[in-house]
Order: structure tokens, then C-alpha cells, then sequence
């Protein structure tokens, strides 16, 4: 039987497709693409992606996605388990003796061994009764420090009038004045991120490298709309699905569960993402409504 990457490449050339064309149909590229008719799927991100791109590339040439991407999975399977083996139990740093050369030794050797046995019993609880009189012992309790008090101090704090506190009315269209560090008055980046998901099992991690428009749901539930800047890392958890669009495909990277998806579209096109356990699907744009007649 033929592999996966063999099927696909014979049907391409069958109907006399270049990997440009499938590329470009897919939006998955053409290193990808060779990577899979060479059944190197390490090169792929991983394995639920790698089974999503033969998915994508089976529908464009009209196989069986479903069966080929079953043997994808008994592949990367194949590839994880490796061969086993198995190690012999390390030797003891010591060898103990045989019962046989115990009881060669005569009874005599064994009546001149139980003094010194008792010995070492008697030490042992010795000290054991020493620790834990030490540790039961309470520990000493410091001091406490008292400020000498004179009558002529007393008097004189008493004389001092009890300082006067103004009661300021909070106006909400005048602030109060108050005092700012000079950290405290640089621009933070507010805080948009959603509370972690404890089950979730997609985490979507976006950066990008120009100014980005980001908007993204998790579960049907939009949790972001923004600009995102440079260098800026935003994550996105979710259960089932994450749906993502952006304005510039070209310009933002988006890691799936610690592992990159690669490029999502070109530099100044709108893209939208669709991730869902199954795999990764790049959806059609929605149409533009119609202009209203005048």
C-alpha cells in the first residue's frame, strides 16, 4: 500500500497541479506541502496540524480526507513510540553476606556480636531521647521593649493641642490632589487579558510584529478587540474553539499550544482563523452587504 505522501503526490501529478497551485489554494506552503509527499511529518508543527494540512490537501485533489488522515495519526504514533528497551536494575552499593557464610562463622563469632549490638541499640536511644527534648524544649520569648516614660514628657504631650483634620468633600468632577511616585506615572498597557480557563485545552498565544488589529472569541464568547502592538504577547484559552481575525495576517504570529502555526496569509490581507481540536481551518471572508440604493 502506498504511504500518504505517495497518494498525494501521484494524484497532484495525475492531474498535473503544481505544489505552487495547491499552495496557494490551501494557504499552507509549499515546504509544508513537500514535507508531507515526503511523509516527513517531524517538519510539520505538529500532530494535530499535520493531520488539518493533509486534510486540506486530500479535499483540493478530491481523496479521502478522512482515511488519510487516520494514516497520518498511526504514523506519528508509529514515530512517538520508538523502540523500547529496557535497563538492568543497578547493583547494590554493598553486598550482604550469604546466610551460609553467617552460620560458617561459628557460634562463637555470634555470642562476641551481641554486646556490641546492644551497644549501638543503647546509643541510639540515647540520642533519640536527646532530640526530642531538644525539640520539645519552648523557645525563648525576646524581651519586650519599652520606651521610657518621664512625667515631664506626659505633661508636655498633654499641653499640645490635638492637631485639626479638615474634611475635604470628594467632588468627582475635581479630583483629589495626591502625591505620585515618579514610577507610577509612566503608561502602562491596560490590562485586557481574560481570567484563565482551568479547562481549557487550547491556548492560543498572538504577537505581532506592526501594529495589529486583533479580534478574537473563545467558545462563541468574544473576549478581545484591540490594536495589538509590537512585541506584545496576547493569549486566548479556550475549551472547544478559537475564532481570530485579523487585519494583517502578514504581520502577526500566532503559537498554538507552544507551537507555531507558521503563516496564517500575506502582509496587508485580512485573514479569519478558525482552531478547534480537530485542526486548524482558514475560514472565507464574510460578503460585503450591498450598497444601498439611492
Amino acid at each position: 500500500m502506498s504511504s500518504v505522501g505517495e497518494t498525494l503526490r501521484r494524484e497532484r501529478l495525475r492531474r498535473d497541479r503544481s505544489l505552487e497551485q495547491i499552495s496557494r489554494e490551501t494557504k499552507i506552503s509549499t515546504r509544508m506541502l513537500d514535507a508531507i509527499e515526503r511523509d516527513q511529518f517531524d517538519q510539520l508543527p505538529g500532530g494535530v496540524f499535520a493531520k488539518s494540512f493533509v486534510r486540506q490537501y486530500a479535499r483540493v485533489l478530491a481523496l479521502d480526507e478522512e482515511e488519510l488522515a487516520a494514516e497520518v495519526q498511526k504514523t506519528i504514533q508509529a514515530e512517538e513510540a520508538g523502540p523500547g528497551f529496557t535497563s538492568a536494575p543497578p547493583e547494590p552499593a554493598f553486598k550482604v553476606p550469604k546466610l551460609t557464610q553467617w552460620e560458617s562463622a561459628g557460634g562463637s563469632s555470634t555470642s562476641s556480636a551481641l554486646p556490641a549490638l546492644a551497644m549501638v541499640v543503647a546509643v541510639i536511644l540515647v540520642c533519640s531521647g536527646v532530640y526530642a527534648w531538644w525539640n520539645r524544649r519552648p523557645a525563648p520569648r525576646p524581651a519586650a521593649k519599652t520606651a521610657p516614660h518621664t512625667a515631664g514628657t506626659a505633661v508636655s504631650r498633654a499641653s499640645e493641642p490635638a492637631p485639626v483634620m479638615h474634611a475635604v468633600a470628594h467632588n468627582p468632577e475635581t479630583p483629589a490632589k495626591t502625591e505620585v511616585s515618579q514610577s507610577s506615572t509612566a503608561p502602562s498597557e491596560p490590562s485586557t487579558q481574560p481570567a484563565a480557563n482551568p479547562a481549557a485545552t487550547l491556548h492560543l498565544s498572538m504577537t505581532a510584529t506592526d501594529n495589529n488589529w486583533v479580534r478574537a472569541w473563545a467558545d462563541g464568547k468574544e473576549v478581545m478587540t484591540r490594536v495589538l502592538n509590537p512585541n506584545l504577547i496576547k493569549t486566548v484559552d479556550a475549551v472547544d474553539e478559537i475564532r481570530l481575525r485579523t487585519g494583517d495576517a502578514g504581520t502577526l504570529e500566532v503559537t498554538l499550544n507552544g507551537k507555531p502555526l507558521g503563516p496564517i496569509g500575506p502582509r496587508g490581507q485580512v485573514r479569519i482563523v478558525q482552531v478547534t481540536r480537530e485542526g486548524v481551518q482558514i475560514l472565507p471572508l464574510p460578503p460585503k452587504p450591498a450598497p444601498e440604493p439611492l
